[in-house]
């Protein structure tokens, strides 16, 4: 069973607000106000529940939050709203934006909420406010992987920061990606089309599970990439390392492929038919690890 915390953070209440889920005990996404305007709170902690629900993706989970406004809206107040049409005998149902998003992602998943005491030295309740925090700081305004955001920092590039710029200026614009994966002694290299996410920093692509090397990222979630920019003398290239996962968040899906068709043309139907549970693809996501430029215009890189 996949377990979530959820949290979110608005300062001043209302005012610029994040959220975040830590997943399996790990930082996984944060997110923010859609329209970056300012927020409160309890609209934060909404939304943080809404992620955790579209990434468990009808597989049985356990969300803890320290929301008992949202656990008693999800299992008491909505349906009875619902039924009446989205009315209260009390006036106005508040946030109801997000009431109508979360109640039948609830409806459809295999989810356990349970509340638990905020800042009471819930180690992992208190790593999601960390990171609600921290999204509210950034101003994130949509569901970015948080493994991803350590391409924005300084620690695991190799090369000056203008290096790092520049190779994913190169990679945004950028076609084929030679991938290489392996499962013990079994190595194998695939050619895919993919994206750099120009948000999470993160390279996506589209591939079906029977694939060869999508079979060896379900025993190993890492991989090696190489993309050739210019491939007459001097050569122009980027290459690195990192983890993998398959995306199952759908406001993430919706952002990469709004990209993909828009560098394709492809993939129009893709995010709906992913809501659907009917693609034959799975949408994967790289977060490099380690990124250098090639750039023999430049100088020679091993």
């Amino acid at each position: 069973m996949i377990s979530y915390f959820t949290d979110g953070s608005a300062s001043p209440n209302p005012g610029p607000g994040g959220y975040a889920v830590i997943k399996d005990g790990q930082p996984y996404i944060i997110g923010g106000e859609p329209s970056g305007a300012d927020t409160t709170n309890i609209r934060m902690e909404g939304l943080a529940i809404v992620a955790a629900l579209r990434d468990a993706n009808g597989a049985p989970c356990r969300i803890s939050s320290d929301s008992e406004f949202w656990i008693n809206v999800i299992t008491k107040w909505g349906p009875a709203w619902q039924k009446n049409n989205w009315k209260k005998k009390n006036g106005e149902i508040k946030n109801l934006d997000i009431v109508q998003e979360v109640m039948p992602l609830y409806a459809k998943s295999e989810a356990e909420l349970v509340w638990v005491r905020g800042h009471a030295g819930n180690e992992l309740n208190e790593l999601a406010d960390v990171w609600a925090n921290e999204a509210r700081k950034r101003a994130i305004t949509e569901p970015v992987l948080v493994a991803s955001l350590a391409i924005a920092n300084e620690t695991t590039v190799t090369g000056a920061a203008d290096e790092a710029d520049r190779a994913w200026q190169l990679l945004a614009d950028a076609r084929v990606m030679q991938l290489a994966t392996h499962r013990g002694d079994d190595i194998w290299a695939a050619s895919v089309y993919f994206v750099a996410d120009p948000t999470s920093r993160t390279i996506c692509w589209l591939s079906e599970p029977q694939r060869r090397h999508s079979q060896m990222l379900d025993a190993v979630p890492r991989a090696a990439f190489a993309v050739a920019i210019e491939t007459d003398i001097p050569v122009v290239g980027v290459q690195g390392t990192g983890s993998v996962q398959v995306i199952q968040d759908q406001a993430i899906v919706q952002r990469v492929m709004k990209h993909y068709v828009q560098k394709y043309g492809q993939g129009v139907d893709f995010a709906a038919r992913f809501e659907q549970g009917v693609n034959k693809h799975q949408l994967y996501a790289l977060s490099v690890d380690e990124l250098q430029l090639f750039d023999e215009r430049s100088s020679a890189k091993d």
